[in-house]
Order: C-alpha cells, then structure tokens, then sequence
C-alpha cells in the first residue's frame, strides 16, 4: 500500500469508515483503559458504539465527554452475542465493524493494520490481530482460532512465547471476538451474532456460518493487541463458562458440520466430549458441564431448524468443509506440538494420542 493511501486510512476527515462494537459489564476500569487505547490509534476514521450489559441506565461520567461514542444501556446481562447484534445496528454506514473486548489493548496501529489488510486482500471477509497476554506480553493469547475434526475450539498459540514462526500473514479458521475486524457485508450474507448462544462460541459459530459460505479468515501478525481473557469472570473454568462452552461447542457442531462430515468424524466428537468431560471433573467443574450438555438437548430442535438454512445455502461442499477442519486440525497441532509452547494442553495431548499426529491420519 502506498504513503498516499495509509494517509488516507488515517485521516479521520469523512464519514466513518469502522464501528467498534464493545460489549460492557460492570468492569468500566478496563472499559475506559481499552478506550484510551482507541484514542492512541493511528488510524481515527471510527465510531465507538458501547453495549452496556449493566443495570445501569445512565451513561457513566468518564465516557460522556469521549467524541464519536454511543452508549447503548441494556438494562440487564443479555450475554455477548445480543450485545454484538445490538452494535451491529448501529453499524449499516460503515464498511467495516471491528469487535472489541473490554479487557483488549490495542497497540497504536492495529487498527491501521487490520484495515490495510482487508483492503488489500479482498478475498478476506475478516483480520483478526496477534493476541498477547496482558500478564505477560512475551507469550501469545492466541494467533487466530482454530477447530479440531472433534469440534473442540481453541485459540492457536495460547502460551507460546511470541517469535518468528507466529510473525507470517495466514489463513485462519475463525476469529476471537475478544479483537476482529469484519466486513459488514459479512453480516449481511450470513446473519448476525446466535443470541441463543449468549456467549462462548457464538463467534465460532458465526465463522463457520461465513467459511461455509465462501468467507475467509486472515491472521494479521503485525496487528496487536494484549489481553486479559476471561476478566469478567475470572478462571475458564468459572461454573457459567464452563457450562455455556459445553453446551455451545455441541449446538456449533449440530449448526454447522454437513451431514458426511458429522458422520464421518463422530467417534471424534464422542471422545473429544469424554476429554472435555474429564478435564472438566478434573477442574472442579463437572457439574456445571452437565448442566451445559444436558442444556444443549431442549435447543436441539431450534439449532436443526437454523442448520437447515445454513446447508440450504451453503457453498462449499461437504469434501471442501472437510479438509478446512483438517488444516484447523492440523494449525492447532504444530501449536500444541511447539517446544516452545510453555503450557501443552493435557486434553489435547490426549486427543493427539488416540487419533495420531494429523500429518499421518486423515480423519
């Protein structure tokens, strides 16, 4: 891209070019930090809509005074996906909508870089950034996010110390909704957010909605941005995580893998579910997975009903979805496999030890 057009991508003269869209609940420390981050971005050619999850009615005094802000009071915790939908409303005037946790900081050209991307590689429909832990910014939050054959999603290169083989452009399967750039066309060809699915995986969803219909996802090394993860909450293995992430990953997989695909890959499914149910016990946390599995049973109708839409219109074949899961497959082993990956997943390990190294074994 030329100086003449990076110039023209910073200047904020004009209409707004991206909608940030952040979803908000109770934690306005972190919320005013990411938006001072906003204010340091090269890139100035945004508006800012907040989705309070609060029972507060009133905008808080430390955003009133903040330009090309909306605030937008829900009243009551409506979970992620409903406060994503009620941002993407506000979002028909500008081409793209940049999703953004609260507890996300954006490095001073993120933002620039994400938009370059997309403009120069029209084939994308989504940029996600390199995701540092706020903790400790040496090691990755994840590299883009990536789905086993079982229907396990995970976040490529959590825990890995940063270095060269994270610092390539990618395709990547899906994005974090804790920092992406989307095409609002996107949205407008698949649909919005599943406010069924509150939060956890309601962004996993809605990439395979959009790989199924031709989208693609890029991976944006020189995009960063540090992350708390799970600071709303606390621990991933919080009872209301943990519960919504069992029953969400199983409505993923019944929405969105074609009919060969489930049928061929389900004795995946049904012993990376084991896993996920061993680790769960493991953590203290076995009860509320069964909450969220026996949640999953009275949603079954409802979610076959949507897949019908989303198989009607796909258009990749079953053959062509299929091996995307394997290349996702096989991203989320050369992390897990990594020497330099600090904290190797024990679930994982046990997967790759039934099914074998994706690099030898084709289902």
């Amino acid at each position: 891209m030329t100086s003449a057009s990076i110039s023209s991508l910073q200047s904020p003269n004009g209409p707004p070019r991206v909608t940030i869209i952040i979803p908000t609940y109770n934690r306005d420390n972190l919320l005013e930090t990411c938006l001072a981050h906003l204010a340091q971005q090269t890139f100035q050619s945004f508006r800012i809509v907040v989705v309070d999850n609060g029972a507060r009615d009133a905008i808080p005094p430390a955003l009133e005074a903040i330009p090309r802000l909306r605030w937008i009071p829900l009243f009551r915790n409506r979970g992620t996906a409903t406060a994503f939908n009620r941002g993407l409303a506000e979002a028909r005037q500008t081409p793209f909508v940049f999703l953004l946790n609260n507890d996300a900081e954006l490095e001073d050209d993120c933002l620039l870089r994400l938009v370059q991307a997309l403009e120069e590689n029209p084939g994308y429909s989504v940029a996600v950034p390199k995701l540092l832990q706020w903790s400790d910014p040496a090691r990755l939050d994840g590299a883009g996010d990536e789905v086993l054959l079982g229907g396990g999603a995970y976040r490529v290169g959590r825990g890995d110390l940063d270095g060269s083989r994270y610092d390539k452009a990618e395709p990547v399967l899906s994005a974090c909704g804790a920092a992406a750039l989307f095409r609002r066309s996107l949205f407008d060809d698949v649909g919005e957010f599943d406010e069924d699915f509150f939060a956890y995986r309601e962004d996993v969803d809605l990439c395979l909605r959009a790989q199924l219909r031709g989208h693609r996802c890029i991976y944006v090394p020189q995009a960063r941005a540090r992350h708390r993860g799970s600071a709303t909450l606390g621990s991933t293995f919080h009872p209301q995580i943990m519960r919504l992430t069992t029953r969400n990953q199983l409505l993923v997989l019944a929405k969105n893998y074609p009919a060969s695909v489930l049928f061929v890959l389900l004795p995946r499914i049904i012993i990376f579910q084991i896993l996920w149910m061993g680790l769960a016990l493991k953590e203290g946390a076995f009860l509320s997975s069964c909450s969220g599995l026996l949640g999953a049973l009275p949603m079954l109708l409802k979610t076959l009903v949507k897949r019908r839409r989303i198989m009607d219109t796909k258009l990749l074949s079953s053959g062509e979805m299929l091996e995307k899961l394997r290349e996702s497959e096989r991203r989320i082993w050369r992390w897990h496999s990594s020497v330099r990956n600090g904290h190797p997943s024990k679930l994982l390990t046990a997967y790759f030890w039934i099914f074998g190294s994706p690099h030898t074994t084709q289902t």
